[in-house]
């Protein structure tokens, strides 16, 4: 796998997938501006310090719940759909690999006995998934 690979249709981003090699000098965001969640690497020293912060509220719409998985231990399989269910790509992901969803539908499969940490937007609301036919 790539360091990053982009899955994409129709010049829209439907998922990130990120390699545990991935590497940056400082901080470099692996996604857009306009992206409903933002990821970011950062590679500091010993003793580098980030200055106490807060971040201002502000209102954002969301259109869709985007999600992040780290893969911390053992293998898996993520497959991302379009919006139709149509595949658009499969890629297995070790420890140390992680995942952006931002849109259409995913499946995930453990190939071996994984352990994933799996971030997303809240608050929580009855979690409203839309599952795919098992016909398709």
């Amino acid at each position: 796998m790539p360091d990053i690979m982009k899955v994409t249709k129709d010049g829209r981003t439907y998922a990130l997938f990120f390699s545990k090699s991935l590497t940056t000098e400082g901080i470099r965001f692996l996604t857009e501006h306009e992206d409903a969640f933002q990821v970011g690497l950062m590679e500091r020293p010993k003793g580098y310090k980030v200055k106490p912060h807060q971040h201002a509220e502000r209102s954002t719409e969301l259109r869709t719940v985007s999600e992040f998985i780290y893969v911390e231990k053992g293998k898996v399989r993520v497959t991302v759909f379009d919006e139709a269910w149509g595949e658009l790509a499969k890629q297995d992901l070790s420890g140390g690999d992680f995942f952006l969803f931002l849109r259409g539908g995913h499946a995930l499969e453990a190939l071996e006995p994984v352990r994933m940490i799996e971030v997303k937007q809240g608050p929580f609301s009855g979690d409203p998934k839309v599952f795919r036919e098992q016909s398709k």
